[in-house]
């Protein structure tokens, strides 16, 4: 994907800032449980109240999709709607949530730098992985030193 940096923040945006709302909830839900019930595989407290916005619903996909339409790119409905899958795929699977995410965590990395790996060495056929790794983390100091200043 070669986004530049608008549809990085759409995508960001809705694929990632979306979770801000739980934000609002965490308050009275460490009120009526305790700091350490965050670490519990849900935040269900049982009292009726929502801890999620409607955007983590298919309700979401009004807005989405309208926003999506009026700014003529796909970006906000495409990552929103991998958010409100993985979003529902934790819930189908709750019991096993911890080691299901660091599976697809795990998967979504190594995906990406495998990805990179390959563009990267068709650009530079005699380089191996190590000289790749270098690559990055130079281009990882350069990126990162040019946007604090």
């Amino acid at each position: 994907m070669n986004l530049d940096r608008n549809e990085w923040v759409v995508a960001l945006s809705f694929g990632v800032l979306i979770d801000a709302d739980h934000l609002f909830a965490l308050p009275r839900y460490v009120h009526d449980n305790g700091a350490t019930a965050i670490l519990a595989p849900t935040w269900d407290d049982g009292s009726g109240l929502p801890w999620k916005s409607a955007y983590h619903f298919g309700d979401g996909a009004f807005v989405v999709g309208y926003l999506s339409v009026g700014s003529r790119l796909l970006y906000p409905f495409v990552f929103w709607g991998v958010h409100v899958a993985m979003d529902e795929l934790q819930l189908a699977t709750i019991d096993y949530s911890t080691p299901i995410e660091v599976a697809i965590l795990s998967s979504a990395v190594l995906g990406t730098v495998y990805l990179g790996y390959f563009r990267w060495h068709a650009l530079e056929p005699d380089k191996g992985f190590a000289e790749y790794v270098t690559y990055l983390k130079g281009y990882i100091k350069k990126a990162v030193g040019r946007s604090t200043s």
